[in-house]
């Protein structure tokens, strides 16, 4: 499985999570909607979008991220000491660092 890393994490204004790639990412990450896990790649920004919480918190929506892009594209996203964080509460930061296998 190949290894991307994470350089934003962003809770947009209008609530939506953000998870960018360090690299960029490929083309291929696009067909993530295949998924029908509600996560999709933007090409423009170069990250994973999920939607804005409804019943799930934006710490289950990083996992669902992580989860998607494992089963979904065969890549594991990782945190590093160089990820940026915008707009995310320091609860779900905590959070999300939390997680296994990130």
């Amino acid at each position: 499985m190949e290894i991307e890393e994470i350089s934003k994490i962003e809770i947009l204004e209008n609530g939506e999570m953000f998870v960018v790639l360090a690299s960029g990412g490929k083309p291929m990450y696009q067909y993530i909607y295949r998924e029908a896990a509600e996560v999709y790649w933007d090409n423009e920004a170069k990250g994973f979008k999920a939607p804005v919480p409804r019943k799930w918190t934006n710490t289950d929506w990083f996992k669902q991220i992580v989860s998607v892009a494992a089963s979904g594209l065969a890549i594991t996203l990782r945190l590093s000491n160089s990820t940026v964080w915008v707009n995310v509460p320091e609860q779900t930061k905590t959070e999300i660092c939390n997680v296994k296998n990130t």
